[in-house]
């Protein structure tokens, strides 16, 4: 039989380890990063103005609906 020496094991952790040890990202955060890395910064007016529409839809719909109308 041959002996097989134990290499010694490194204890320290790597990227992967800390990353699945560290605090998860939110939405926003997460997309944000997203935008920094892919360099996706035009999206963001595109994005905002979406969502302003969708407000005024819902505000609409809404009881604020009188105040809305001499907006449009």
């Amino acid at each position: 039989m041959s002996e097989n020496p134990q290499e010694p094991v490194n204890k320290e952790p790597g990227d992967f380890e800390r990353a699945a040890a560290s605090k998860p990202l939110g939405l926003t955060a997460e997309f944000l990063l997203f935008l920094k890395e892919h360099k996706a910064w035009w999206m963001v007016p595109i994005l905002l103005s979406l969502v302003l529409i969708g407000a005024a839809v819902w505000m609409s719909t809404s009881t604020l609906a009188p105040f809305i109308y001499p907006l449009f």
